[in-house]
């Protein structure tokens, strides 16, 4: 005998566990519905689809917007970095069908943070303004808000932040 689920139905069993366990992709949701293996029924894009869908994009945006502007959001387990940034404008929202987004400008207090290398603190300022590594640093900062984006903004809304390359403290004088 052969199953047969359409969308309708899979969005239904989506709905129902958003339902029993709240509207999150989290770990538990991405190993119950396969999203990291091919055979999955729904792929990330589509998570994030019906978790909009299920919240409402009224909603799905004013929460994104609360946790945004929940400044200063703070990162210390992303590869030796502990720094704070903050979300300092929000340009553009895209509730589009596939690949829902919002752009935001983030600044980097690279005053106060530190990065671990090769086993040595260093502070932020000073691995930035290195000639050897700084532009390796700069991408590593990035990538380390995007994830936080990924899990605190994407995984509770569905809604992908988009962000430019961050602002840091000690580089500009006007923070508007």
């Amino acid at each position: 005998m052969k199953l047969i689920i359409t969308e309708s139905k899979y969005k239904n069993i989506i709905f129902n566990y958003f339902n029993k366990f709240g509207g999150e992709i989290d770990n538990q949701f991405i190993n119950m519905f396969k999203l990291d293996d091919r055979i999955g029924m729904i792929d990330y894009e589509d998570a994030n689809k019906y978790l909009i869908e299920w919240r409402g994009e009224k909603e799905s945006k004013e929460l994104a917007k609360t946790l945004l502007l929940q400044n200063p959001h703070h990162i210390n387990d992303y590869g030796g970095y502990d720094f704070f940034f903050e979300v300092i404008d929000i340009d553009n929202w895209d509730l589009d069908y596939r690949k829902p987004n919002v752009v935001v400008k983030v600044k980097v207090n690279d005053l106060s943070g530190t990065v671990e290398i090769d086993g040595n603190n260093f502070s932020l300022e000073d691995a930035l303004d290195n000639d050897d590594y700084g532009f390796e640093i700069e991408d590593e900062v990035s990538w380390g808000i995007d994830e936080y984006f990924k899990k605190n903004i994407r995984s509770k809304t569905g809604i992908n932040v988009i962000f430019d390359s961050p602002k840091y403290t000690s580089r500009i004088f006007n923070f508007n």
